[in-house]
């Protein structure tokens, strides 16, 4: 593959971690986020994700939130006037470092192939950590209550991501390294070849994910959407 910097500035990332609406409690009136650089702020979130990935949803208390925080239950309504508010933070904020974790290594390669692999695999990683598995579990569970939820954690996750990679096709295409007529269903298919049902049976549990099933479907499906992508002189 011809090799170019990767480009990885986007308004979608800015307008996605503005702080603004999409952050609000589900079912609460938009509003602003609190500083997630403030040390009240952080004691509660770090407190909460710990008590979210050791307990059930529905055991785990504004109360308990805060006494794990070491801080006031009144502290704690300060800058989140619910659970619901506390976790819909903690979502954005685990997706958002998500998203610019499997982006942050591709974006220091000059390879359009070795950026796509890097990417997948930095995705692929996410299904091999418990944690990360757990609370994703949590979040599914509870978006049938808090429909909001969803919406907040695929736009501080996947739609991000998606966006990201999208460009970098168009880009990619607008150089001649790529032939991708439509951008965005490109990054969608991308992400569907390189993980097939890898993040279903990892929520679901079934087995264990071992590095030599990541390796092969990643490289089998990098290789099918390359070979899909490839300029027309290249195809003769």
């Amino acid at each position: 593959m011809v090799r170019h910097p990767l480009k990885v500035d986007t308004p979608e990332a800015d307008r996605v971690g503005s702080g603004t609406g999409a952050g609000a409690a589900p079912g609460a009136k938009a509003s602003a986020l609190p500083d997630r650089e403030n040390p009240k702020v952080r004691q509660v979130l770090e407190a909460a994700h710990a008590l979210f990935l050791e307990l059930p949803y529905d055991a785990v208390s504004t109360d308990a939130i805060a006494r794990a925080a070491g801080i006031s239950k009144t502290t704690l309504y300060v800058y989140f006037p619910s659970k619901e508010a506390v976790f819909s933070a903690l979502v954005r904020e685990n997706c958002e470092q998500t998203a610019h974790s499997i982006w942050s290594s591709a974006s220091e390669s000059e390879d359009v192939e070795e950026a796509l692999r890097l990417i997948a695999r930095n995705f692929m990683t996410m299904f091999a950590t418990t944690d990360a598995l757990a609370f994703y579990r949590t979040i599914i569970a509870q978006v049938p209550r808090f429909p909001e939820l969803g919406r907040i954690f695929y736009e501080s996750g996947p739609k991000v991501l998606q966006e990201r990679i999208a460009l970098f096709l168009r880009e990619a295409s607008a150089r001649g390294d790529l032939s991708v007529p439509d951008p965005a269903l490109a990054a969608s298919q991308f992400m569907q070849l390189i993980s097939v049902d890898i993040p279903l049976t990892g929520l679901l549990g079934l087995g264990e994910l071992t590095q030599d099933r990541v390796a092969i479907t990643i490289e089998s499906g990098l290789a099918l959407f390359l070979n899909g992508c490839r300029p027309p002189l290249e195809r003769g």
